[in-house]
């Protein structure tokens, strides 16, 4: 993992399954700390995705391929958000990509978001990866995708208020 220990995403693969192995150990005070670490977790995370995002969109035309890669990592970070809030799994293995579309089933548009964030990372590849590839090659335009990650990121921050609430 890359964050600096010590730290709590350090701690278990699965954060929230150790908060959960901990309660009949320690105290409702430190409980209710770790739930905060959590979320402030989340937070940055889903901060992260948006970092990402505005640098994309501030990016001129002629940038496609950049634009297209930080549009990924934007929405890859605000699905790892949802991921850490909602099951308490948090991974910087280069596997966890393939996890960008496995959305809870409470995720509003859940089955859209899955299918449109699965064929991003396809483009993004095809940006970071295919030296061959010309603007024309994308499934969907960098118009299209900064639509649909602005989107996406905003309804991961309601989601993630809405259960905090």
């Amino acid at each position: 993992m890359a964050v600096k220990p010590p730290h709590i995403l350090r701690a278990s693969s699965n954060v929230r399954k150790m908060r959960s192995n901990l309660e009949g150990t320690v105290d409702r005070k430190a409980l209710s700390a770790i739930d905060r670490a959590i979320l402030d977790n989340v937070k940055s995370l889903l901060s992260l995705g948006k970092e990402h995002y505005d640098f994309a969109c501030a990016q001129g035309p002629g940038t496609w391929r950049q634009c297209v890669s930080r549009l990924y990592y934007g929405a890859y970070n605000a699905s790892r958000a949802v991921r850490l809030y909602r099951d308490g799994r948090y991974s910087t293995d280069a596997a966890d990509h393939k996890e960008v579309g496995k959305l809870p089933d409470d995720f509003p548009d859940r089955e859209r978001y899955s299918n449109e964030l699965d064929t991003l990372r396809e483009d993004r590849n095809l940006c970071d990866y295919d030296h061959t590839a010309v603007g024309g090659d994308l499934a969907r335009d960098v118009a299209a995708w900064r639509e649909l990650v602005g989107e996406f990121i905003e309804r991961v921050g309601e989601y993630i208020k809405e259960g905090v609430d």
